[in-house]
């Protein structure tokens, strides 16, 4: 078995057939071909079933396909590294952050980064916990910057707090019940939610229950906080957002605090990786820039 094959073999299953693979790849069908049934025979047994529509794996395959992720990312993190090493800082930085760190910390981060590493590749990607944690079990990328259940992020991975999450109600300015001072007033308004509910995108669910009232009226689910500042900007629904957001006037003009008396459930921002997978120098040096960056929008918050 050796690395090309294994890299053969993924892109067969990513493309979805040889054709498409050799066509990526820039190398003839039969070469590609050759090489899968290579790392087949080593193997002992098929990885791939053909069919018209293309190629699935087999049982076997959606194990070593699984194997194969990581072992791809860790040979070319390898690579990255050693070059970078003797000075070559070229190559690829995957990090995945969520929502808010998204708006909050990229700004500030991503320009010094590219003046210090100007032919590395920053790649990123956004979302909630829950839709991070695959890509970081895989080894797809490198780290990620986002907010962790109070379970913590799960064994294999290394987690290191930045910040503090604290949460706060807003409404567009001339709400009915901008003034409001306690949840129960709140208790008939829509609500506009991030996430899964009760996790760290859906704390509203969790605000509402400690405070022994019925779960809110959700009426729109969103992945973003450009969705859920055009709609609190244009109806009466409210959000609960990390109240730093609103500090930096990231949210806009026509947005407001609602005061309330009882104060949400807030969650740690962690920066979380692999604990066996080291980083490389340009990713350690991007993993420092949002390391001190968040001590500063931290002190902001406070």
């Amino acid at each position: 078995m050796t690395l090309q094959q294994l890299r053969d073999f993924l892109a067969v299953v990513e493309q979805g057939s040889f054709r498409q693979a050799a066509r990526i790849l820039d190398v003839s069908q039969a070469g590609l071909t050759n090489s899968v049934k290579a790392l087949e025979s080593s193997l002992g047994g098929s990885l791939l079933a053909r069919s018209g529509r293309g190629v699935h794996l087999t049982e076997a395959g959606h194990r070593l396909y699984a194997r194969a992720i990581l072992i791809d990312r860790e040979a070319r993190r390898a690579e990255d590294e050693v070059r970078q090493m003797h000075g070559h800082e070229t190559g690829t930085v995957d990090v995945a952050i969520g929502p808010s760190m998204t708006a909050l910390l990229l700004p500030r981060v991503v320009a010094d980064f590219r003046a210090r590493f100007p032919k590395v590749e920053l790649r990123l990607t956004s979302g909630f916990f829950e839709q991070i944690l695959p890509s970081l079990q895989l080894g797809q990328v490198d780290f990620a910057v986002t907010s962790v259940p109070d379970e913590g992020a799960g064994g294999g991975l290394v987690s290191t707090p930045l910040l503090q999450t604290r949460l706060g109600v807003v409404a567009r300015k001339g709400h009915p019940m901008a003034d409001a001072r306690s949840l129960r007033e709140l208790a008939d308004c829509e609500w506009v939610v991030m996430g899964p509910p009760g996790r760290p995108g859906g704390t509203i669910v969790r605000f509402f229950e400690d405070n022994g009232l019925p779960a809110p009226k959700a009426a729109v689910r969103c992945e973003s906080f450009a969705q859920v500042m055009a709609l609190v900007n244009s109806t009466d629904l409210l959000a609960l957002v990390p109240r730093v957001m609103l500090d930096q006037g990231l949210l806009g003009s026509l947005v407001v605090p609602v005061e309330l008396d009882e104060h949400a459930h807030s969650f740690e921002i962690c920066l979380v990786r692999r604990a066996e997978a080291s980083l490389t120098p340009a990713a350690a040096a991007f993993a420092a820039m949002c390391e001190s960056c968040s001590r500063i929008i931290a002190g902001m918050g406070r």
